[in-house]
């Protein structure tokens, strides 16, 4: 189940088919953590509703906004947390492992960054997107 909450006029200093590579990528990563936990909690017979909560608000960052994507997957394992932004690295059995490493790549080209936390609203990811807002 996908919700979204927030600023209905926000626009950011960015290059469009860069930005939506970043969602996708974020949003798809979101998804399969969601599945992949949907299937451990269903082979222990516990029902599991998978839900990705994405929202945008004002940054604590003066002149930024914060583009949230939540999950209730399983979340980061603390011995991974500092390689999920190092090209190559990749804890799925599919792909390449360059997904953040590109995210990360376009968001400070873009002047802002990215950032991984365990997500306080729903227990899994989240990942965070600040970006400058358009002047």
């Amino acid at each position: 189940r996908f919700s979204y909450i927030g600023l209905s006029e926000a626009y950011v200093m960015a290059p469009k088919p860069q930005l939506i590579r970043v969602f996708v990528n974020l949003i798809t990563n979101a998804i399969q953590a969601v599945e992949m936990q949907q299937k451990e909690m269903e082979e222990k017979g516990v029902a599991f509703d998978g839900r990705i909560f994405i929202s945008i608000r004002n940054s604590t960052r003066d002149g930024f906004y914060d583009i949230v994507f939540d999950d209730n997957g399983p979340g980061v394992k603390e011995e991974n947390m500092h390689k999920l932004f190092t090209p190559n690295f990749t804890t799925k059995s599919a792909g390449t492992g360059l997904g953040l490493a590109i995210c990360r790549n376009i968001i400070t080209k873009c002047e802002g960054e990215i950032r991984y936390q365990k997500s306080f609203a729903l227990g899994g990811a989240s990942f965070v997107v600040t970006l400058p807002r358009h002047k």
